[in-house]
């Protein structure tokens, strides 16, 4: 990238030198090249930002799910985040736990669904 803006500053240069313009215009010239080089990088800082919290929340909700769906089942929550894992590799490893927590709970829901209509019938 570096010698991109290198060779794209030197290119400018000769242009402005063909040109006759002025240093203190060069200098403006430059200056709002820097100002929009920085605003480029700050809405793309600002967009990874929002990509992490994203992610960051995404967890918690799947862990704070995990966790109800356990205290419903009367279990531990056996499910404990890595530290060295990225936000990513532990989204990816949170989402199998939580698909199986539901399907857990689902079936207990069915199997408590089945129990009290074979009392139902009983009765």
């Amino acid at each position: 990238m570096e010698t991109t803006c290198g060779s794209l500053l030197s290119e400018m240069q000769r242009i402005w030198d063909e040109m006759g313009e002025p240093d203190i215009e060069r200098d403006k010239m430059l200056f709002e090249l820097q100002q929009e080089c920085l605003e480029a990088y700050r809405r793309k800082v600002n967009q990874a930002s929002r990509c992490r919290a994203q992610l960051q929340q995404t967890i918690a909700d799947s862990e704070a799910e995990i966790a109800k769906i356990c205290a419903a089942l009367g279990e531990q929550s056996s499910y404990a985040r890595q530290s060295s894992r990225s936000l990513k590799e532990e989204l990816e490893a949170i989402k199998p736990k939580l698909e199986e927590m539901k399907r857990r709970k689902g079936e207990r829901k069915n199997h408590f669904a089945a129990v009290v209509n074979q009392i139902q019938t009983f009765s």
